[in-house]
């Protein structure tokens, strides 16, 4: 199994992620997970083998393979890939000068890896001035508007409703009567909660509905409304649970916030500076800038667009960023290089930062709501994007 992750990354990039498990497997096989489930070659696969592999594959991927018919698959997967090795080896494939230059370049790539997590990411932290200076700069994104927590009844006529109404305020309860006497299915299911909403905010079953939330935000928490009229959806009652009054969130609520949100920057500057130092102490100096004859953002994105090595793409992307950062066209360039270490190095680490390094500097483009799910993709959160 010590070949796996080569095999992997390198002949099938649908399971790019998985790595060799070697390590995990020995922990897990301790712990009773060295039940064999099949064999090639002499050499065995247990169920440690196949958990390690798994732990490796991208959260929101890895669901396909949780049902025991997917793990059937992945074994089966497994093997492919072990068959695929062994026959490469036997062929003697690692002589082949082109192998060569790609392993070397797998080789490269890795170690320049994991040198930035534990150079860059592992110390790169913004510090407590810096992250009280962005609250106080912006105080505005922390503040919660006043909001209550309610319930409704929605009937179809005023009749209805009054009739209600009376009957609450003779003593019956207002919980139990929404879950009984609601017209709206999903209310009735909820015993009428709509939960928490604004004044100007949207409100389940009822929608924007100003005079609908003026209404409801001049009660006091348990009072009852008189019957309020919802146009196109009948009559309703609501009843106040819970009044938020606005508030500006304490830092203390907003502190790892913050700090994500200054992460990829601050960590950029670091990188940035790393390279610099590991320039000059490597005695780096260019003898021949192409990129001065650049003269457009336009001509750096076909660049990038027309090469096909994804690091070299990175490259341009990052020196359009650079040098054109308040052209149309540099908040596709950031855009673009967190997809590419997403879809074509599968780089999750850095597609995350780079995507979220989007957001903090272009947080009114139109491609903001798309670096947000792929951010929340690549975190397992949401299902894989569709391409």
């Amino acid at each position: 199994m010590r070949h796996l992750l080569m095999i992997i990354a390198i002949v099938l990039p649908l399971l790019s992620a998985c790595g060799g498990g070697t390590e995990q497997a020995s922990t897990d096989a301790a712990e009773g997970g060295d039940e064999v489930l099949a064999r090639i070659a002499g050499a065995d696969i247990t169920r440690a083998d196949l958990d390690a592999e798994l732990e490796k594959v991208p959260a929101f991927q890895r669901q396909e393979f949780e049902t025991p018919a997917g793990r059937a698959q992945f074994l089966e997967r497994m093997l492919d890939m072990e068959a695929l090795y062994n026959a490469a080896s036997e062929a003697g494939m690692e002589k082949d000068e082109d192998v060569k230059a790609e392993l070397d370049y797998a080789r490269r790539q890795i170690m320049m890896k994991h040198f930035y997590k534990k150079e860059i990411e592992a110390k790169a932290e913004p510090d407590e001035a810096t992250v009280l200076d962005y609250y106080q700069n912006n105080m505005d994104q922390f503040s919660e508007k006043e909001k209550v927590k309610a319930r409704m009844i929605l009937v179809e006529d005023v009749t209805t409703a009054e009739k209600l109404a009376g009957r609450i305020e003779g003593g019956e309860d207002f919980v139990a009567l929404a879950g009984t006497e609601n017209t709206d299915g999903s209310l009735k299911n909820e015993a009428g909660d709509l939960g928490w909403f604004t004044r100007d905010g949207y409100v389940r079953s009822v929608g924007v509905n100003k005079d609908f939330t003026e209404v409801v935000f001049a009660l006091q928490p348990g009072q009852l409304s008189d019957p309020i009229e919802v146009k196109d959806k009948g009559w309703a009652l609501v009843q106040v649970d819970e009044r938020q009054q606005a508030h500006t969130k304490e830092l203390d609520e907003v502190r790892e916030e913050i700090r994500r949100r200054l992460l990829p920057k601050v960590r950029e500057d670091h990188y940035k500076t790393r390279l610099k130092e590991l320039r000059e102490f490597y005695g780096a100096e260019i003898l021949s800038d192409s990129s001065d004859e650049i003269e457009s953002p336009e001509e750096l994105f076909k660049l990038a667009q027309d090469t096909r090595d994804p690091q070299e793409r990175i490259g341009y992307y990052e020196m359009l960023v650079e040098k054109f950062g308040d052209s149309d066209q540099a908040d596709r360039a950031q855009f673009m290089i967190g997809f590419v270490y997403s879809e074509e190095l599968q780089d999750t680490l850095k597609a995350k930062a780079a995507f979220q390094d989007f957001i903090l500097r272009y947080p009114d483009s139109d491609l903001a709501k798309d670096a947000d799910y792929m951010i929340r993709a690549l975190s397992g959160e949401v299902s894989e994007p569709d391409h």
